[in-house]
């Protein structure tokens, strides 16, 4: 039988993570210490200590209650506009209406330095790797695309391209681009450029 947590310890862990999180948007990376985070809730430094021994952990703790579980049932059933036009949204969404936009980078930035931070961001991006790719498989199975089409490099555009275009460029993610971004990918998708 699986352990119930306490509703207290629940809430102070909860409570703790808002707290880093909001430390980690405003200030970043550096300012998410278990000082911090006592100065902006009054959790004793020692509770802070007892659920997160070091920093690093605290912060990695942080990083995963900002992206939070995926309750989301990923579009794939055609057809590939419509789906690929559901992951978009989402992602869209994400880097413009959450703290997401701010957070991404410290991430990205943390996991060149720290094994745990990179395998953290392979996790979080996993999953909307899995679910984009499916997505064109079943566009696949269902004829959309050309068998030959190159799925993987496919994926990839699907979802760096907003990243380098919001975070790198600072450029707008607007519905006009998303169409024009969905039109790309299943462009080619249903005509691959020849190896």
């Amino acid at each position: 039988m699986k352990k119930i947590d306490d509703p207290r310890i629940a809430a102070t862990r909860s409570a703790a993570l808002d707290a880093a999180l909001g430390i980690l948007q405003d200030e970043g990376v550096p300012a998410v210490t278990h000082s911090a985070v006592n100065k902006a809730t009054g959790i004793s430094r020692s509770t802070l200590y007892r659920h997160w021994p070091e920093t690093k952990r605290l912060l990695i703790d942080t990083f995963k209650h900002a992206s939070g579980p995926s309750k989301l049932k990923p579009a794939a059933d055609g057809p590939l506009r419509a789906d690929l036009n559901w992951h978009l949204t989402h992602l869209v969404t994400a880097l413009n209406e959450t703290p997401w936009a701010k957070i991404a980078p410290q991430i990205i930035a943390s996991a060149t330095m720290d094994e745990e931070a990179q395998i953290l961001l392979n996790e979080l991006m996993g999953e909307r790797i899995a679910f984009v790719e499916n997505t064109f498989i079943a566009a696949q199975a269902r004829n959309e695309i050309v068998s030959g089409a190159p799925i993987r490099q496919l994926v990839e555009m699907m979802i760096s391209v907003p990243y380098f275009r919001k975070l790198i460029l600072g450029a707008t993610l607007d519905k006009g681009w998303m169409e024009s971004h969905i039109e790309m990918i299943c462009s080619l998708a249903e005509n691959p450029v020849p190896e």
